[in-house]
């Protein structure tokens, strides 16, 4: 029996709604294209810059012409990319004079950017090359991954050295990080960066106020050299980790009070004077726990009448001792005593 004819419009060809996935060119080639080019760029080639993105929230730029004379920039990164040298192109300009351009074709790995380093290149943004610092002024996109427009791999900067005056940070890197890092120089003053990262600096100055938190370390060798210009407030512990630590003989000053009531000792106070004027005084010290083994605390009757009963009584707070003992007492005229504490407890000296 003869099977029956198929209508014409039942072998019409007829659009899909969607389009195929790919057969070749899917995330797995995709992401084989980027290592690729990651290991060719970075192991291979070894080209390098110091990107510094403008901070645009902490830069005091023009509401008209959006330019800042002084400019905030984010920590620099160090960014692995090919590096094209363009030479040096000389103008002539009647009544000026002679003006020479240096300028230098970046192209960037856009995927190793914005997905591993979180980078987006702008127009404005600055490039360490070597020892010369350019200004990228052009971008282009020229280049689509296996034709897929929404897949564009790489970047193009045009960039041309900056004139001195334009861009002078103060922050200079001979290690430069691959990620963001925890503190921010600013040329300007209006710096306000809080990055939450971790990275290495080698030459930072710092402008006005800077802020460090948790462990922080200055210098790697016995050779190394921290020079603080003005005053240091440290809250907390210093530990020097050494062989030398000097100071000028005005560098320190320490926190001096005079009391006339009882008084519980804070975590900054180290001289303690006593009005003897007053009489009942109690001295109550911090307990071991909430206290840097090595403090140490000075009190002082510093007007002279505590053997006549005004003396001062030194207390160490609830479940601790003094010398093995619950309390001290000053009851000599302008007499002193000086503590320090350990983990056994506070002790006299």
């Amino acid at each position: 029996m003869a099977r029956p004819r198929k209508k014409k419009e039942d072998t019409a060809w007829q659009q899909p709604a969607t389009p195929p996935p790919p057969l070749f060119t899917g995330e797995k080639e995709r992401n084989l294209v980027k290592q690729v080019n990651d290991e060719l760029i970075e192991r291979v080639i070894g080209q390098q810059v110091a990107y510094f993105a403008i901070d645009i929230d902490c830069s005091n730029f023009h509401p008209l012409y959006g330019e800042a004379i002084q400019k905030t920039f984010l920590p620099p990164i160090r960014i692995y990319a090919l590096v094209k040298w363009e030479g040096q192109t000389q103008s002539f300009t009647q009544n000026v004079g002679i003006d020479k351009a240096t300028s230098i074709e970046i192209h960037f790995h856009k995927k190793r950017l914005t997905e591993d380093q979180d980078v987006f290149v702008r127009e404005g943004d600055f490039v360490l090359y070597g020892d010369r610092y350019y200004e990228i002024v052009k971008l282009d996109e020229p280049k689509q991954l296996f034709g897929q427009i929404e897949n564009k791999f790489e970047v193009v900067a045009k960039c041309l050295r900056a004139r001195e005056g334009m861009f002078n940070p103060q922050f200079v890197a001979n290690t430069v990080p691959t990620t963001r890092v925890t503190t921010s120089t600013s040329t300007g003053s209006n710096s306000g960066y809080n990055p939450t990262s971790t990275g290495l600096f080698t030459n930072v100055i710092a402008e006005n106020n800077l802020t460090v938190k948790n462990n922080t370390y200055l210098g790697d060798n016995p050779n190394d050299t921290v020079i603080i210009t003005g005053s240091v407030y440290i809250s907390g512990s210093l530990l020097v980790n050494g062989s030398t630590f000097s100071l000028s003989s005005s560098a320190v000053s320490n926190k001096t009070i005079l009391i006339t009531s009882s008084y519980t000792v804070q975590s900054d106070d180290y001289f303690i004077g006593v009005d003897t004027n007053y009489t009942g005084i109690v001295i109550t010290l911090p307990s071991l726990a909430s206290t840097t083994n090595g403090r140490i605390l000075h009190i002082k009757d510093e007007k002279g009448f505590a053997d006549v009963g005004l003396e001062v009584t030194v207390s160490a707070s609830s479940g601790n001792l003094i010398d093995d003992v619950p309390y001290v007492v000053i009851d000599v005229d302008h007499g002193s005593l000086s503590l320090y504490k350990s983990a056994n407890g506070w002790n006299l000296f």
